[in-house]
């Protein structure tokens, strides 16, 4: 038999082979830090527990974001007034309403599009859920990984008190805290962690409803 064949012919016979050695591929999920999944440690569950609670408005919520490699600030607002809501991270617009969800550009710079384009506020490293279900995500994760006791402490921001935990972590090789902050309606007030700073900067329990209008 040519060698050409012969190589053929083992490189078929292989693949079912190979796919029994690999077996079926590991499927990972989030279910273990979804809602309601306490951790037990009373610092990190007061602030899971206000996330988990969710939030409905109507809610205007301004911060001011950095994402610390590289130092690039940022500017995240989040309108929310029951189903409708419209957040802004960066020059990246989240229309999530009634009527149908749209993505749009602060400076009109792209068209809007259709649908919700995460990738469009990549440059922020979060995503438009980050004032409330993404960040309980966040915490259960790194509550995890703590290296330490967890500091539960109340803080104030724009007016509106906040109920505080610091995580001591690792990256293997340096230390370093990790601040979470959540208002008493459930809605993130600050963030400090190893990737990114948010703050809020300014709170009204109203908003203008032409945000939520498609363009």
């Amino acid at each position: 038999m040519p060698r050409r064949r012969r190589a053929a012919l083992l490189a078929v016979c292989l693949v079912p082979l190979v796919g029994c050695a690999v077996g079926k591929r590991p499927y990972f999920n989030d279910e273990p830090y979804g809602a309601g999944n306490l951790t037990g440690d009373t610092a990190v569950d007061a602030v899971l527990s206000k996330l988990d609670a969710g939030v409905t408005g109507p809610i205007t919520a301004v911060y001011n974001g950095q994402v610390k490699f590289g130092q690039t600030d940022f500017q995240a607002i989040v309108e929310l007034d029951g189903a409708n809501r419209v957040v802004t991270l960066g020059s990246a617009v989240f229309r999530d309403t009634a009527a149908g969800q749209q993505t749009c550009s602060t400076d009109e710079s792209r068209p809007c599009e259709d649908g919700l384009l995460a990738q469009r506020a990549s440059d922020t490293t979060l995503s438009i859920d980050f004032y409330g279900a993404d960040m309980a995500v966040r915490i259960r994760r790194k509550a995890a990984a703590i290296v330490g006791p967890a500091t539960a402490h109340n803080e104030t921001f724009a007016q509106q008190p906040a109920t505080c935990v610091d995580l001591p972590l690792s990256d293997g090789i340096n230390q370093f805290i990790a601040v979470y902050c959540v208002m008493d309606n459930g809605m993130v007030a600050m963030v400090d962690d190893s990737d990114v700073l948010i703050e809020l900067t300014m709170f009204a329990p109203s908003v203008d409803d032409a945000a939520f209008d498609l363009g």
